[in-house]
């Protein structure tokens, strides 16, 4: 089983830089923004083999290449059975925004029986709900002997650190320094020493930083901590 990284950026694009997602095992797609599919196809990635796709919520940066994936679908005739997994409305939001981007009516006829969406709970997902400026998904994964935790976009919550207890790996937004506390707070997104405590309460194995800037990347990078790992390179696990 592996990890592949296909962005690591939060909506403070930059050159070279792609919005946060990653793949576990080729199968399952946490996040789907803006170039995720460029990602997925420049890895060589095997699109008719994405059997998931969990929406932590419904921003630009975190949802919006989920209509460009739904097209490819549809362009390349994929007929395998899609999970999409995210927070209330995802269904309606989703089908709203292919018609907003003009998607061919017969799209819809042919290939929308094939994509199932779910709010809830499944036999190996859990969500917890994080503490965004709109409604977020955590989510913990139980895949092949190991487990997974993705935050989504959130402040310090009690959820997330219950859902991430004792996992393997805490894959947890950094968009903000702690000097950004406020900016932070404001938006509901985490800054540096939020992490680092939901990480030490949480008793999860390995800490991975993502949702990064310009100036968390610095930071992390230049004041390494034991069992974080920069998401730059795929993991095996």
């Amino acid at each position: 089983m592996d990890i592949k990284f296909l962005g690591e950026w939060s909506s403070h694009i930059m050159a070279r830089k792609r919005n946060v997602s990653f793949i576990l095992d080729d199968t399952l797609v946490f996040d789907f923004g803006p170039h995720t599919l460029e990602s997925i196809l420049e890895k060589n990635i095997d699109a008719k083999k994405i059997r998931y796709i969990l929406i932590s919520h419904m921003h630009l940066d975190h949802y919006l290449g989920l209509s460009e994936f739904l097209w490819y679908r549809s362009i390349n005739r994929i007929k395998e059975p899609l999970i999409i997994i995210g927070t209330g409305g995802i269904k309606e939001n989703t089908l709203n925004l292919l018609k907003t981007v003009n998607t061919p009516e017969s799209w819809f006829k042919d290939d929308i029986d094939y994509i199932d969406f779910h709010e809830n709970n499944t036999d190996f997902i859990e969500i917890y709900k994080g503490n965004h400026i709109i409604p977020d998904n955590g989510y913990r994964v139980e895949y092949r002997g190991k487990t997974v935790f993705y935050s989504g976009d959130t402040a310090y919550s009690d959820s997330i650190v219950k859902g991430s207890e004792d996992i393997d790996y805490l894959f947890h937004e950094m968009t903000y320094l702690d000097v950004d506390k406020n900016i932070a707070d404001y938006w509901h997104h985490s800054y540096y020493s939020n992490v680092i405590n939901v990480f030490k309460e949480s008793r999860a194995k390995y800490l991975i930083p993502i949702h990064l800037t310009e100036d968390t990347e610095s930071y992390i990078k230049n004041n390494p901590v034991k069992n974080m790992i920069y998401p730059d390179h795929d993991i095996e696990l």
